[in-house]
């Protein structure tokens, strides 16, 4: 079975080796509409496939959709092979640098003979690249830092956009599995329990009545290619589109402790062992152990040699961590900082929850680049329980996409009141917010004037384009965009995309200073292609004066399911609901922005 990743990934793929191959444009944008198309639909493509609607699809052709067909039936995209055939494997990998596109390696392979990446960097080195008609020594510089971030990047690891959602699926085929008593209970464990940005294998935990029967239909799962590695108590496969994963068992009865140490992370787990050490006690492979020549907690004698090996098992974490004297720690504080003394010294936040969101602040509609209306995003948002949501279409000067002007605006308001009115007149207590994302333009000014800015209830800024400039240009179109009145929020500061492309060399503290300074707040972007701020400059910023907001970016109804990854990034940011703008009423929210008060101070 083919994934849509999979087949986004192949038809992006040829449309790149196309026009590497001097293909025609119209043919490639072919390619790379399906792979946009098929990269964000909420179905499965196989099932779409199966009922016969792939050319009901957007931007997809009968041409195309019969190579869908293909991919789908055979498992391969023969354009695509032909294509990669073509192109030698070297050229290819040029790809993978941040920022260096098929037109660029196309440039690079016919004008200079460049057929790999180290060849790429010996020639920016050399100063060989500023021979290349549009090429000087800033692009060779961008290069050079883009090919150091290329190979700093941990190949084994992969984005939790894409292995989240796998572990979910192994999880929920084991707990719907119909024979009794095969899996008991089944929990994500390792670094995606902790919601780390990336992870290198998917791990599961779970308890059996029947483990060798638990195992063997976990290695035959329909995602499972093949069984790698297998032990008494635990298998390894892997998979049809992603990491490796492993399944490891573990008993009712020492349950507890078998999540904690399978959680890690390691630094955390080293902590614990220092507490339980002294505590008379060690943790290993086997648990909890007694140690010989050490006092039990409590009554200052010394085990004896008969006891020297006792073992203590806990059905709970919280029961291990109480019995280690702390508070039980949230998974996402678990990477070795503070979080072992703020447990012992009950002083752990009360960390921001999904429950705690009243609304969002940032997204979209079809009067830009959303797949619903105003009417259904609205519809969906109140269905998830939110009080609010804002529609921010993006403005004019995003070159990407439709933007909405000043007429637009107008017309849009109409819509908007006119949702709002009819759920006034349902009795229903649900409001939409009219906004904008407005684009930062490459000198810092804004893609609306201030009087169109004036006239909405809040306005997101954010930088699409010009990523990849000086640290100084960039923090300055950013600061201008902040000391502008009428901007409420910072959306996703660094522009960052995991895994496919860095963050800007944007300076955060100054963007944290000067938010602080005027009572801008700072998105958390949900997008688990983004996650922009992450946890540690979350945590800067509020440490810093800033206040939080977290949207999901939505450009379908679909999208506003990607709450969670915001949600566990601002727990690992140690966050809690009083640092986050839009898990307040809205009436209290509209007080709070920048546009009512200059400044703000939370509590």
């Amino acid at each position: 079975m083919i994934s849509n990743r999979r087949a986004a990934s192949l038809f992006k793929a040829t449309g790149d080796l196309l026009q590497i191959l001097g293909e025609s444009r119209f043919v490639v944008m072919a390619y790379q509409n399906a792979a946009r198309t098929i990269d964000s639909l909420e179905e499965d493509i196989n099932a779409v496939a199966e009922a016969g609607g792939l050319q009901k699809l957007p931007r997809i052709g009968k041409a195309i959709a019969e190579k869908i067909e293909t991919l789908l039936d055979t498992g391969s995209l023969p354009i695509h092979d032909e294509a990669a055939a073509q192109v030698p494997e070297g050229v290819a990998a040029m790809l993978q640098v941040p920022d260096v596109g098929p037109k660029t390696v196309q440039r690079l392979w016919r004008e200079l003979d460049i057929t790999s990446i180290e060849m790429l960097k010996e020639a920016a080195q050399e100063g060989k690249l500023r021979t290349l008609k549009g090429f000087g020594a800033k692009t060779e510089l961008r290069i050079l830092k883009s090919i150091d971030l290329l190979n700093r990047r941990s190949d084994d690891r992969t984005p939790i956009g894409a292995s989240r959602p796998l572990a979910e699926m192994l999880a929920q085929a084991l707990e719907e599995d119909e024979e009794k008593g095969v899996f008991v209970r089944v929990e994500i464990v390792g670094s995606l329990r902790r919601w780390r940005e990336t992870t290198g294998e998917i791990r599961l935990l779970a308890t059996s009545e029947f483990p060798e029967r638990a195992l063997q239909k976990f290695s035959q799962l329909p995602h499972v290619t093949e069984a790698q590695e297998r032990k008494p108590l635990a298998v390894t496969v892997s998979l049809l589109d992603g990491p490796q994963a492993t399944l490891t068992l573990a008993g009712e009865e020492d349950w507890g402790t078998s999540l904690c140490l399978a959680t890690g992370s390691e630094s955390h787990l080293d902590r614990l062992r220092v507490k339980a050490k002294e505590r008379g006690w060690q943790i290993g492979d086997n648990g909890f152990t007694s140690v010989p020549g050490e006092s039990e907690p409590g009554n200052g004698t010394q085990p004896s040699m008969e006891t020297a090996k006792e073992r203590r098992c806990f059905e709970s974490e919280e029961a291990l961590y109480a019995f280690l004297g702390m508070n039980w720690v949230p998974p996402e504080l678990r990477e070795g900082g503070s979080e072992v003394a703020a447990a012992m010294g009950d002083a752990l936040p009360k960390l921001i929850s999904a429950s705690a969101i009243a609304g969002e602040l940032h997204g979209h509609t079809t009067w830009s680049d959303g797949k619903s209306s105003v009417a259904e995003m609205a519809e969906a948002a109140r269905e998830r329980g939110y009080r609010y949501w804002a529609v921010t279409d993006h403005s004019v000067g995003l070159g990407v996409t439709q933007g909405v002007d000043a007429a637009a605006l107008a017309e849009q308001r109409k819509e908007v009141e006119a949702t709002n009115e009819r759920y006034a007149d349902s009795g229903v207590d649900f409001r939409l917010i009219l906004g904008t994302e407005v684009e930062v333009l490459g000198d810092g000014a804004l893609g609306l004037s201030d009087e169109v800015l004036a006239s909405l209830d809040i306005v997101v800024a954010s930088i699409h384009s010009g990523l990849r400039q000086d640290s100084q240009r960039i923090t300055e179109r950013c600061l201008k965009a902040i000391e502008n009145p009428y901007v409420d929020i910072i959306g996703h500061p660094t522009g960052r995309l995991l895994g496919r492309r860095p963050p800007s060399e944007i300076d955060l503290e100054q963007v944290f200073r000067a938010c602080a300074a005027t009572g801008t707040a700072v998105e958390i972007n949900a997008n688990p292609e983004r996650l922009d701020l992450s946890a540690e400059h979350a945590r800067t910023a509020v440490d810093m004066g800033c206040a939080i907001v977290i949207n999901c970016d939505a450009h379908s109804i679909g999208q506003l399911e990607l709450l969670p990854y915001g949600i566990h990034t601002a727990r690992r940011a140690w966050l809690r609901p009083q640092d986050v703008l839009n898990a307040r009423p809205l009436d209290e929210l509209l007080a709070m922005l920048k546009r009512t008060r200059s400044g703000r101070s939370i509590k």
